[in-house]
């Protein structure tokens, strides 16, 4: 089973935090990055965030759950 680790960042395209994953092949032949959805968005309009609504098709590809546990 292969671990793949994902960034969250904001798209400048649609305001929401997407996973995009840290592997071979993530970056698109035209420099874009694809996130798990298959949202792209260029280098310089997506910036590295954590606070934020996440896209759910992301939270619900990638295996994360949309809310926080309760310690």
């Amino acid at each position: 089973m292969m671990n793949v680790r994902y960034l969250w960042w904001r798209s400048c395209y649609d305001g929401v935090l997407h996973a995009f994953p840290l592997a071979a092949g993530a970056r698109l032949a035209h420099r874009h990055y694809r996130a798990s959805c298959t949202h792209a968005a260029p280098p310089d309009l997506t910036r590295a965030r954590v606070e934020g609504p996440r896209c759910t098709l992301c939270l619900l590809i990638i295996g994360e759950p949309a809310v926080a546990k309760s310690p």
